[in-house]
């Protein structure tokens, strides 16, 4: 994936290869993924160690030390770039929700790092379990190919409502896009929607709807209280949203249990207290409820279906849980910027790749015998067999591919996805949806 070759002409381009030198860019990568593969903290004695071993050279960790500057860092991130534009990308299965183009589904993950990287990942800092320095990665991908649609280090100053913004012309017709609440924006959902994308969202609570023949602005007291008399658990309803520029949408409700309700009182209630305010009534009824709005037509997509859809969101979830369980992406020990920065989008890298190999052999495995490989389990294997993966990425195609067909042999021995009493997973919902297709 990676040659020699390829990559030298990235760190001529990038002014970080500018002579013969001893320590060859391809050293400086073949280093940077092996610390970056290492779960505990790797020292620059290590890295000395391991280029030491691997290519005979004797090299000081004051001098590996000084080849983390700013050209180095260009040049990891322009390998990053180019790992995602190296990905394949196939529909998992060709009947799974063919009205839409991509399934996007977006989230961010934020971890505290040292004080130290304040003026490069400025935190939140003064409140309380703020930090001086945070970092958010953004992350969002296709759930029907599996293909990394973009993946961006930011502040952790940054929101995702902010992101939403500067990001909302990256989709295009046909797209679905499934987000929580942070990237909330109705003139961002307005966008999509002029540009023939759809969407999935939940609907903010700072957001008027109003009836569709009276115009009246909608009560939510009032409408918990008509389907709890009806005995109603769920419903839909068309709606204008917003003040100004109203806009015709589906809205779902579906009632939650009484322990989630609970739950949100509870967390509403410590911040209203803290700046004392007080929880309206209606605010109130809203947490009884689940309440979705989608552009998405009834014939497409049923209630019970845009329900279910939105749960595919928890995918991203439990990446993100992999990358901190495993990779242990929050976990880079105190170091300066250009050097924490290079370990960071390494890591990254291995993980494109990771998730490269897993969605590949999980569809061709879905597609032949119908069952799916857990991705905890294939990344925890990929992680314990950097080897292989190293020989993946730097040798040449047959090679690669003799690699490859190693790592599928075992990943296919016994990690396949368990089924989890009373919970939807991805399976699931293809199983749903492809079923409904063929109908």
């Amino acid at each position: 994936m990676f040659s020699d070759k390829d990559l030298q002409k990235v760190a001529g381009e990038c002014g970080f290869y500018k002579k013969k030198s001893d320590f060859m860019p391809t050293m400086f990568f073949d280093m940077l993924l092996y610390c970056a593969s290492q779960t505990e903290a790797c020292s620059l004695e290590q890295a000395s160690c391991m280029v030491s071993d691997k290519y005979r050279l004797k090299i000081s960790k004051q001098a590996i030390d000084e080849r983390f500057n700013n050209h180095s860092v260009v040049f990891v991130k322009e390998i990053l770039k180019k790992a995602l534009e190296k990905q394949l990308s196939k529909v998992f299965v060709p009947f799974f929700l063919p009205e839409f183009n991509r399934i996007r589904i977006k989230d961010a993950t934020r971890f505290n790092v040292s004080d130290r990287l304040s003026n490069n990942y400025p935190g939140s800092g003064g409140s309380k379990g703020a930090s001086n320095a945070t970092v958010c990665i953004q992350f969002e991908y296709d759930a029907k190919s599996g293909k990394i649609l973009s993946l961006d280090i930011t502040s952790g100053r940054r929101n995702d409502n902010t992101d939403a913004k500067e990001t909302v012309t990256r989709v295009d017709l046909g797209d679905l896009v499934i987000r929580d609440l942070g990237y909330y924006s109705l003139p961002t959902l307005t966008s999509f929607d002029k540009s023939g994308a759809f969407f999935i969202s939940r609907f903010g609570s700072k957001t008027n709807a109003y009836e569709i023949q009276t115009q009246e602005e909608i009560s939510f007291k009032k409408l918990y209280a008509t389907m709890i008399k009806g005995q109603v658990s769920r419903m839909e309803k068309a709606i204008y949203a917003g003040k100004t520029e109203r806009m015709l949408l589906r809205m779902i409700i579906e009632i939650v249990p009484i322990e989630i309700y609970q739950k949100r009182i509870r967390k509403i209630e410590e911040v209203n207290k803290r700046f004392g305010y007080n929880t309206s009534d209606d605010y109130k009824a809203r947490c009884h409820l689940n309440i979705f709005i989608t552009n998405v037509e009834p014939e497409d997509l049923s209630i019970a279906e845009v329900l279910k859809l939105y749960k595919l969101r928890w995918q991203i979830e439990l990446m993100f849980k992999n990358w901190k369980s495993i990779s242990k992406l929050d976990e880079i020990q105190p170091m300066k910027y250009a050097r924490y920065t290079c370990l960071l989008n390494a890591k990254l890298i291995l993980i494109v790749i990771n998730l490269q190999i897993i969605w590949n052999l999980k569809r061709y495995y879905y597609v032949n015998t119908g069952k799916i490989l857990s991705m905890f389990k294939c990344f925890m294997t990929l992680q314990r067999n950097f080897d292989t993966l190293q020989e993946i990425l730097r040798q040449k195609r047959k090679k690669s591919e003799k690699c490859l067909l190693r790592i599928s042999k075992l990943l296919s021995a016994n990690h396949w996805k368990e089924k989890r009493k009373n919970r939807y997973n991805y399976e699931d919902l293809l199983d749903l949806f492809i079923c409904k297709s063929n109908i």
